[in-house]
């Protein structure tokens, strides 16, 4: 074989390893990729499943509410109770056909539950909602009624026995890229709680597990960190939840 024959083997071989090395680099992208996008799907179909589980559970207490007016009776205060529920119910099944809603329909419909649940404790305490400034609630995407079941164990377990001058705070701010959700009541606080604590973890159990896995799926689809811890206050108790800053 002469040196022209030999250089033209060497170059044909050297150019089918080539081919065959950027082939297989193609299909571990292309392999990649679609990982990649079964894994966002699924998440996607896992945090529609949790939304449908939540949306009973936010259901049964408004629910609870209502039975507990017409227990005792009151027509007046059942009827503006079912009105303010429509209203509610109306926002909660709106934004549950979405992964995101815009933050500022989000704290429109919870700020509506939580004219409910006032209603219901008899307006023992009141309430806050705050937004920094540097956030713009029309723009900024967040999960429907993420923080729901933390207002609600503030209102139902943080201030269980105050019986007058009860206040929660929710405030909503971006901290290098994550947005922070700060719920703070001023009751006994978990460790002098009236509730025996086993009966309070069943409680919140269902709300928050579900929570916590929504949260895990956010930060699965979007990066960044999410998730929940709670701190012990002088008097109360504050929950900060965070996920990362989304604009849409």
């Amino acid at each position: 074989m002469g040196s022209d024959e030999l250089f033209v083997v060497v170059m044909v071989m050297t150019l089918t390893v080539l081919i065959a090395v950027a082939l297989v680099a193609v299909l571990l992208v292309l392999n990649s990729n679609r990982r990649v996008r079964f894994d966002r799907e699924a998440a996607t179909l896992e945090t529609q499943a949790l939304r449908s589980q939540m949306n009973p559970h936010f259901i049964f207490n408004a629910l609870n509410s209502i039975n507990a007016y017409v227990q005792q009776n009151d027509t007046d205060k059942a009827t503006r109770f079912l009105s303010k529920f429509a209203q509610v119910m109306r926002g909660v099944l709106e934004n549950s056909r979405e992964a995101t809603v815009p933050l500022a329909d989000d704290l429109r419909t919870l700020k509506g539950y939580m004219d409910l649940e006032r209603m219901r404790a008899q307006e023992r305490f009141t309430f806050t909602i705050e937004v920094a400034d540097d956030l713009n609630p029309e723009v900024v995407m967040v999960p429907p009624l993420v923080v729901q079941p933390f207002v609600e164990n503030a209102i139902w377990h943080g201030l269980a026995g105050v019986e007058r001058d009860g206040h929660i705070s929710l405030r909503i701010l971006q901290k290098e890229g994550q947005l922070l959700w700060i719920v703070e009541d001023n009751g006994v606080g978990r460790r002098q709680g009236s509730t025996p604590k086993a009966e309070q973890g069943k409680k919140r159990s269902l709300g928050t597990a579900i929570t916590r896995s929504r949260l895990d799926l956010v930060q699965k689809q979007y990066g960044g960190k999410a998730g929940f811890h709670y701190e012990d206050l002088e008097q109360g108790t504050r929950v900060v939840v965070e996920m990362p800053l989304m604009v849409g």
